[in-house]
């Protein structure tokens, strides 16, 4: 089960918004304390753990974490990654499109912001 979730919230990443850098995406079936996902620099790859999915949803997870990765392989204005908040605001610029646009691919569903996107003046 763990192997298709990945391979299903890989593919909607990329439905969303297909990213030059290839990147992993791996869900671990645990529940830390302190983080829900992680994105590894290093390795480019997205860590989303399973056992958070009652409390969050994992296709949330998984974006807040491809947010990071796009942010640190395209749109990185600061060389020094330490320079530069993880949750900066380019990060949240990036973050909040790619959930508008899953969510107006009908990708993941926000129902506390849905009637925001899905505002009559906007189709």
């Amino acid at each position: 089960m763990v192997k298709n979730t990945a391979a299903h919230l890989k593919q909607m990443l990329k439905e969303i918004y297909n990213c030059k850098k290839p990147f992993e995406l791996l869900v671990i079936d645990k529940k830390p304390k302190t983080r829900m996902g992680v994105y590894i620099v290093e390795k480019q790859r997205i860590r989303v753990y399973a056992r958070w999915g009652n409390v969050c949803p994992l296709e949330e997870i998984a974006i807040h974490e491809y947010a990071h990765h796009i942010h640190e392989t395209e749109k990185r204005k600061n060389e020094n990654r330490r320079k530069e908040r993880v949750h900066g605001p380019e990060f949240w610029r990036i973050y909040s499109a790619l959930m508008s646009v899953a969510q107006k691919k009908g990708l993941f569903t926000d129902s506390y912001i849905a009637d925001i996107i899905d505002y009559p003046h906007l189709s």
